[in-house]
């Protein structure tokens, strides 16, 4: 939950000569990482923003929502809407800014965050006590992207563009909770097959744990 304890962790698995990858589902989909592929084609043009939400109702007496140090909705969930944010507009992100709506302990339930680039902007937004769409839309300056909720198991998405004629849908299989996918690239990268383990670097990871920090900060002001 802190960049310099990511990059310390990155740093050991180094010298130990082990692997280490971060464990978000998302990354290692296939339908997830075709998405990236297609839209950082160029086909929806220069990506301007991207949103990404992930809510779900938690019961009141779950640790996620009584734990007061990392218990809340964007602890548990951020990593996961930040992921597209940090693979499509990079780690160089200006300015984030945050917005929360916390129960009687204290405790995040819905928060939205938003990331500001030289050129583009971003916004996550979590949940455990509000319910959303569980979309992903990324907006380029020729069309956009969305993926249908649950964006994060991504089974479709779909380009649309000013003419709908040319709207594109594509499909994909998700097989049982996606733990397969992650658990065949780790394999990979232990076997030398796939040593820069592409799907979620060392650099997206830590820039992912430096937003979280950021909140838990601003939070415990």
């Amino acid at each position: 939950l802190s960049s310099s304890e990511a990059e310390e962790l990155f740093a050991l698995a180094k010298e130990k000569n082990c692997v280490l990858m971060e464990a978000i589902k998302t990354a290692y989909c296939p339908g997830f990482v075709q998405m990236l592929s297609i839209v950082k084609s160029g086909i929806i043009g220069e990506i301007k923003d991207v949103e990404a939400a992930f809510t779900k109702l938690e019961k009141p007496t779950s640790r996620e929502l009584n734990d007061s140090l990392y218990g809340g909705s964007f602890t548990e969930l951020a990593s996961y809407t930040l992921l597209p944010i940090i693979k499509l507009l990079g780690s160089d992100y200006k300015d984030v800014r945050f917005e929360t709506i916390k129960n009687q302990k204290g405790i995040d339930i819905y928060t939205k965050a938003y990331l500001k680039y030289d050129n583009a902007f971003a916004t996550s937004k979590t949940g455990l006590g509000v319910k959303s769409e569980g979309q992903l839309i990324v907006s380029g300056t020729k069309g956009y992207c969305v993926v249908d909720a649950p964006w994060w198991k991504t089974k479709s998405f779909e380009l649309r563009f000013e003419d709908s004629e040319s709207n594109e849908k594509s499909y994909f299989k998700f097989a049982g909770d996606g733990l397969r996918y992650e658990l065949s690239d780790f394999v990979a990268v232990i076997n030398g097959v796939n040593k820069k383990t592409y799907k979620l670097t060392r650099e997206e990871s830590i820039a992912i744990a430096n937003v979280i920090e950021g909140f838990l900060k601003e939070r415990n002001i």
